[in-house]
Protein backbone atom coordinates (compact mmCIF):
# COMPACT_ATOMS: atom_id res chain seq x y z
CA UNK A 1 0.00 0.00 0.00
CA UNK A 2 2.79 2.33 0.79
CA UNK A 3 5.59 1.03 -1.92
CA UNK A 4 7.63 3.04 -3.58
CA UNK A 5 5.08 4.07 -6.44
CA UNK A 6 5.82 5.33 -9.57
CA UNK A 7 8.90 5.81 -10.70
CA UNK A 8 9.49 9.75 -12.25
CA UNK A 9 8.96 9.82 -16.04
CA UNK A 10 11.40 9.45 -18.05
CA UNK A 11 12.04 12.39 -20.29
CA UNK A 12 12.41 12.12 -23.76
CA UNK A 13 15.80 12.46 -25.43
CA UNK A 14 16.34 16.07 -26.49
CA UNK A 15 16.47 16.04 -30.52
CA UNK A 16 18.96 18.67 -31.63
CA UNK A 17 17.31 20.76 -34.35
CA UNK A 18 18.56 23.03 -37.39
CA UNK A 19 19.47 26.40 -36.02
CA UNK A 20 17.84 29.24 -37.39
CA UNK A 21 20.21 30.63 -39.69
CA UNK A 22 20.56 27.33 -41.44
CA UNK A 23 16.87 27.70 -42.19
CA UNK A 24 17.26 31.32 -42.84
CA UNK A 25 20.01 30.56 -45.16
CA UNK A 26 17.99 27.93 -47.18
CA UNK A 27 14.69 30.07 -47.62
CA UNK A 28 16.92 32.82 -49.13
CA UNK A 29 18.68 30.38 -51.51
CA UNK A 30 15.56 28.45 -52.52
CA UNK A 31 13.38 31.54 -52.83
CA UNK A 32 16.87 33.19 -54.75
CA UNK A 33 16.45 31.89 -58.36
CA UNK A 34 12.56 33.04 -58.39
CA UNK A 35 12.65 36.21 -56.91
CA UNK A 36 15.12 37.05 -59.82
CA UNK A 37 13.24 35.18 -62.51
CA UNK A 38 15.94 32.56 -62.66
CA UNK A 39 18.82 35.17 -63.34
CA UNK A 40 20.86 34.39 -59.98
CA UNK A 41 20.64 30.86 -60.13
CA UNK A 42 24.25 30.54 -60.46
CA UNK A 43 24.54 31.85 -56.75
CA UNK A 44 22.27 29.08 -55.62
CA UNK A 45 24.59 26.67 -57.69
CA UNK A 46 27.60 28.07 -56.18
CA UNK A 47 25.86 27.44 -52.58
CA UNK A 48 25.25 23.57 -53.37
CA UNK A 49 29.02 23.50 -54.62
CA UNK A 50 30.71 25.15 -51.41
CA UNK A 51 28.31 23.02 -49.13
CA UNK A 52 29.00 19.52 -50.79
CA UNK A 53 32.50 20.15 -52.36
CA UNK A 54 31.68 17.53 -55.23
CA UNK A 55 32.54 17.86 -58.61
CA UNK A 56 29.23 17.20 -59.97
CA UNK A 57 28.37 20.45 -58.31
CA UNK A 58 30.69 22.23 -59.35
CA UNK A 59 30.20 21.29 -62.68
CA UNK A 60 26.70 22.42 -62.36
CA UNK A 61 27.54 25.40 -60.91
CA UNK A 62 29.33 26.15 -64.12
CA UNK A 63 26.92 24.87 -66.16
CA UNK A 64 23.89 27.39 -64.06
CA UNK A 65 26.85 30.31 -65.45
CA UNK A 66 27.11 29.18 -69.00
CA UNK A 67 22.88 28.73 -69.34
CA UNK A 68 22.33 32.33 -68.42
CA UNK A 69 24.71 33.87 -70.69
CA UNK A 70 23.43 32.18 -73.61
CA UNK A 71 19.86 32.50 -72.69
CA UNK A 72 20.94 36.29 -72.54
CA UNK A 73 22.74 36.10 -75.83
CA UNK A 74 19.76 34.64 -77.18
CA UNK A 75 17.16 36.84 -76.39
CA UNK A 76 15.64 39.03 -78.99
CA UNK A 77 15.25 42.40 -78.74
CA UNK A 78 11.77 41.89 -80.00
CA UNK A 79 10.22 40.13 -76.49
CA UNK A 80 6.52 38.89 -78.31
CA UNK A 81 8.32 36.19 -80.42
CA UNK A 82 7.78 32.68 -80.27
CA UNK A 83 12.21 32.23 -79.29
CA UNK A 84 11.49 34.99 -76.36
CA UNK A 85 9.07 32.49 -74.93
CA UNK A 86 11.89 29.67 -75.56
CA UNK A 87 14.16 31.62 -73.65
CA UNK A 88 12.37 33.11 -70.90
CA UNK A 89 10.76 29.35 -70.42
CA UNK A 90 14.41 27.95 -70.28
CA UNK A 91 15.33 30.22 -67.47
CA UNK A 92 12.29 29.53 -65.24
CA UNK A 93 12.65 26.06 -65.72
CA UNK A 94 16.31 26.17 -64.65
CA UNK A 95 15.36 28.29 -61.76
CA UNK A 96 12.84 26.08 -60.57
CA UNK A 97 14.70 22.73 -60.87
CA UNK A 98 17.95 24.07 -59.51
CA UNK A 99 15.68 25.30 -56.59
CA UNK A 100 14.30 22.07 -55.72
CA UNK A 101 17.94 20.24 -56.36
CA UNK A 102 19.17 23.09 -53.79
CA UNK A 103 16.59 22.23 -51.18
CA UNK A 104 17.19 18.45 -51.64
CA UNK A 105 21.00 18.45 -50.99
CA UNK A 106 20.57 21.13 -48.37
CA UNK A 107 18.03 18.89 -46.57
CA UNK A 108 20.06 15.89 -47.30
CA UNK A 109 23.58 17.22 -46.06
CA UNK A 110 21.93 18.76 -42.74
CA UNK A 111 20.30 15.22 -42.19
CA UNK A 112 23.99 13.58 -42.54
CA UNK A 113 25.74 16.38 -40.44
CA UNK A 114 23.45 15.70 -37.31
CA UNK A 115 22.45 11.68 -37.46
CA UNK A 116 25.29 10.24 -39.58
CA UNK A 117 25.32 8.26 -43.03
CA UNK A 118 22.01 7.13 -44.06
CA UNK A 119 22.47 3.57 -45.09
CA UNK A 120 21.71 2.17 -48.34
CA UNK A 121 18.44 0.49 -48.57
CA UNK A 122 17.96 -3.10 -48.73
CA UNK A 123 17.87 -4.65 -52.55
CA UNK A 124 14.58 -5.14 -53.88
CA UNK A 125 13.31 -9.31 -53.29
CA UNK A 126 10.15 -9.87 -55.59
CA UNK A 127 9.73 -12.69 -54.05
CA UNK A 128 10.04 -11.38 -50.03
CA UNK A 129 5.98 -10.66 -49.87
CA UNK A 130 5.23 -14.04 -51.23
CA UNK A 131 7.30 -16.49 -49.48
CA UNK A 132 6.25 -17.43 -46.09
CA UNK A 133 8.86 -17.46 -43.73
CA UNK A 134 10.44 -21.33 -42.37
CA UNK A 135 8.89 -22.56 -39.50
CA UNK A 136 11.70 -24.81 -38.73
CA UNK A 137 15.24 -24.34 -38.70
CA UNK A 138 17.25 -26.16 -41.55
CA UNK A 139 19.83 -28.19 -40.51
CA UNK A 140 23.15 -26.91 -41.42
CA UNK A 141 25.57 -28.67 -43.33
CA UNK A 142 29.12 -29.67 -41.44
CA UNK A 143 31.51 -28.28 -42.86
CA UNK A 144 34.40 -30.92 -44.81
CA UNK A 145 37.55 -31.36 -43.24
CA UNK A 146 40.48 -31.92 -45.39
CA UNK A 147 41.44 -35.45 -46.42
CA UNK A 148 38.31 -36.61 -44.24
CA UNK A 149 34.98 -38.07 -46.01
CA UNK A 150 31.73 -36.13 -45.88
CA UNK A 151 29.91 -37.00 -42.63
CA UNK A 152 26.39 -37.80 -43.65
CA UNK A 153 23.36 -36.20 -42.23
CA UNK A 154 21.10 -38.59 -40.41
CA UNK A 155 17.23 -37.86 -40.77
CA UNK A 156 16.26 -36.70 -37.30
CA UNK A 157 12.59 -38.50 -36.35
CA UNK A 158 9.62 -35.66 -36.94
CA UNK A 159 7.26 -36.00 -33.53
CA UNK A 160 3.91 -36.78 -34.20
CA UNK A 161 1.29 -34.74 -32.23
CA UNK A 162 -0.57 -37.73 -29.92
CA UNK A 163 -4.01 -37.18 -29.68
CA UNK A 164 -5.55 -36.23 -26.73
CA UNK A 165 -8.60 -37.88 -25.33
CA UNK A 166 -11.59 -35.32 -24.26
CA UNK A 167 -11.79 -35.55 -20.85
CA UNK A 168 -15.45 -36.70 -19.55
CA UNK A 169 -17.04 -34.41 -17.24
CA UNK A 170 -17.61 -36.57 -13.81
CA UNK A 171 -21.13 -36.25 -12.25
CA UNK A 172 -20.41 -36.44 -8.35
CA UNK A 173 -23.59 -37.69 -6.12
CA UNK A 174 -24.43 -34.90 -3.85
CA UNK A 175 -23.49 -35.80 -0.47
CA UNK A 176 -25.80 -36.66 2.35
CA UNK A 177 -24.28 -33.74 4.06
CA UNK A 178 -25.78 -31.47 1.48
CA UNK A 179 -29.14 -32.58 1.68
CA UNK A 180 -29.18 -32.52 5.83
CA UNK A 181 -28.38 -28.69 5.26
CA UNK A 182 -31.48 -28.14 2.94
CA UNK A 183 -33.67 -30.11 5.26
CA UNK A 184 -32.76 -27.57 7.76
CA UNK A 185 -33.10 -24.75 5.55
CA UNK A 186 -36.44 -25.68 4.32
CA UNK A 187 -37.48 -26.47 8.50
CA UNK A 188 -36.10 -22.52 9.18
CA UNK A 189 -39.21 -20.95 6.56
CA UNK A 190 -41.76 -23.07 7.15
CA UNK A 191 -40.87 -21.61 10.92
CA UNK A 192 -40.72 -17.82 9.72
CA UNK A 193 -43.99 -18.26 7.47
CA UNK A 194 -45.79 -19.59 10.29
CA UNK A 195 -44.29 -16.77 12.44
CA UNK A 196 -45.38 -14.36 10.13
CA UNK A 197 -48.85 -15.68 9.68
CA UNK A 198 -51.31 -12.77 9.40
CA UNK A 199 -54.44 -14.91 10.98
CA UNK A 200 -52.09 -15.03 14.45
CA UNK A 201 -51.70 -11.38 14.45
CA UNK A 202 -48.22 -11.46 13.12
CA UNK A 203 -45.25 -10.13 15.25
Amino acid sequence: MYGQGYPPPATPPQRQGVPASVIVLRVLFAMLPLLSIGFLTWATALRIALLTRRVVDWILFVASIVLIIVCMVLMPDDVETTRADVVMATILLSAAAFTGYYLAVDIRHDRIRLHGPVPPPAPYNPYAATVPPHRHQVPQQPQQGYGFPPVQPQPQPQPRPQPQPQPQPQITPPSPRIDQVRAELDELSDLLRKDKDPRDGGR
